[in-house]
């Protein structure tokens, strides 16, 4: 019996992931926490066996989609990616003396003094290819929506260069087409 449709997808664990900054506050909008993301998403993905089809890093929010290899480990892989980058961003801003990002940052609960990363973060299961290229593109869009450039392309901290002029990416990507 045919597939009908279906794709290697159902074989492996493809994941929307989305995480934001807490109180949506802009903590990504330097080159600094931008490289503190990409070099823990490299040491994530390689302790987890997981590859990123696509990303984009924006001011105050990242969306990626995942895709894990061997086994499911996204709670375990985000808890890393986003103990570790907020241990490093908060580190990075009390060092430069940001005492205004500081104070904003702070968040006395339990034995928690600062927060980065909202509690939560969304993911979106993708088991169809037709899915997984919707939100491709809705990745690639985001910072033309938020007016951060005008074409996908342009924007430094994104796949999108990658899958539209075959640019080297700040980050290794598994192209789309590889699991689809």
């Amino acid at each position: 019996m045919g597939l009908r449709g279906r794709t290697k997808l159902l074989d492996h664990q493809c994941f929307f992931v989305t995480t934001t900054c807490h109180d949506f506050l802009p903590l990504l909008e330097e080159e600094v926490c931008k490289q503190i993301l990409y070099d823990s998403l490299a040491f994530v993905n390689k302790k987890y066996a997981c590859e990123i089809i696509a990303y984009v890093l924006m001011p105050n929010h990242i969306h990626f989609i995942c895709y894990f290899t061997e086994k499911n480990f996204l709670i375990e892989y985000m808890r890393d990616f986003k103990k570790f980058t907020a241990y490093k961003i908060r580190t990075h801003f009390i060092e430069k003396g940001e005492s205004e990002i500081v104070q904003s940052i702070r968040y006395v609960h339990r034995k928690q003094k600062f927060k980065i990363w909202m509690d939560r973060f969304d993911d979106l299961y993708l088991f169809k290819g037709k899915t997984l290229l919707q939100k491709l593109k809705y990745i690639h869009d985001n910072p033309v929506r938020k007016e951060l450039c005008t074409v996908p392309s342009h924007y430094k901290h994104s796949s999108a260069s990658f899958y539209h002029n075959g640019e080297v990416p700040l980050i290794p990507i598994l192209h789309c087409s590889e699991i689809i």
